[in-house]
This record gives structure tokens, sequence and C-alpha cells, in this order.
């Protein structure tokens, strides 16, 4: 196979991660060992999000491809990799796990929701509760009400059968 097919069915897979991803976060790993990116690729796994490299040059034909703004090209700069994530949100929260172990890796910016971000922004992104937590929160809030009304229900009918058993305690002695 020749290099240009090589690159064209880079760029093909790419664009298609692009648009499957609702967030990529880019990143650089310059220092990191193999095994370290290894390991991060196994976290990113486990959220469903995919770590890849891609040459610069083949990355910026994507953001090209897909007509996405110019000022995203700046992020392809030395040693860059990307991570293609549905669930963006956890896939920040082990990216900046990660980095707490591994100060060589840097988050350069993102491209999340078809809009561009800073390493600020997504610094901020990261302290976000992630989709799992939301959903679990809201069904706790759901439930609350309905086991009040449950004890609320069930409170009259306790009361009885203390008294009931007050009383046949009492005439039991």
């Amino acid at each position: 196979m020749a290099n240009i097919e090589k690159k064209q069915i880079i760029i093909k897979d790419t664009i298609a991660k692009f648009r499957e991803s609702s967030g990529i976060i880019i990143t650089d790993f310059q220092g990191l060992s193999v095994k370290q990116i290894d390991k991060i690729r196994r976290e990113l796994e486990k959220v469903g999000a995919e770590y890849k490299v891609v040459k610069n040059t083949l990355s910026k034909r994507v953001l090209d491809e897909l007509k996405i703004n110019d000022n995203m090209k700046s992020y392809f700069k030395g040693v860059t990799g990307l991570i293609f994530a549905k669930d963006y949100v956890s896939a920040i929260k082990v990216l900046t796990e990660f980095m707490k172990e591994n100060e060589k890796m840097k988050i350069k910016g993102g491209y999340i929701e078809h809009k561009s971000y800073t390493l600020d922004e997504i610094k901020e992104i990261s302290k976000l509760s992630s989709k799992e937590e939301l959903i679990g929160k809201f069904v706790m809030l759901l439930n609350q009400p309905l086991s009040r009304l449950v004890n609320a229900l069930s409170g009259p009918k306790r009361k009885i059968v203390y008294v009931l058993k007050a009383i046949s305690e009492k005439k039991g002695n």
C-alpha cells in the first residue's frame, strides 16, 4: 500500500472518529514512556474513550475537511495525542487524574460539542459531574418524595401497632 493511501485511510478514520465523538481532547505527551501511554489508553477505554496519535499534518487536514475553525490548528504543534470520547466529562476526569501522577502529560485544548475549548475551559469541565453521577442524583431526587410518602402513610399504622402492643403488655402484667 502506498504512503498516500495510508494517509488517506488515517484521515478518513480520524474524520469518522471526530464525527462520532462529542468531545476531542488534544494532548501533549512529550516525555511519556510507552508504558505510561498504554496506561492512559487502558484507563480511557474504561470510560469508552480512545487515545490516538495522529500526525499533526494529517490532523490539520482533518480540520480542513470538517471545516473546523483555524484557531484549532495552533494546538497541533509538537507531540500530539487525541482523545476521542462520547462522554467527554468522564474522559477529562480520567485524564486529569492521570496528569496528577504524570506531569509530562499536558492538555493543549479541545473540541467539544462543535466548539473549540482552551486548557482553562477544559479544567472547568473536569470539575463537572459525569453523566452517570448526574443521573444518580436525579434518581435520588425523584425517589425522596416517594420515600417520604411511604413513611408518612405507614406512620399511623406503626403508631396503632405500638399502642396495641403497649396495651397488651399492660394487661399481661
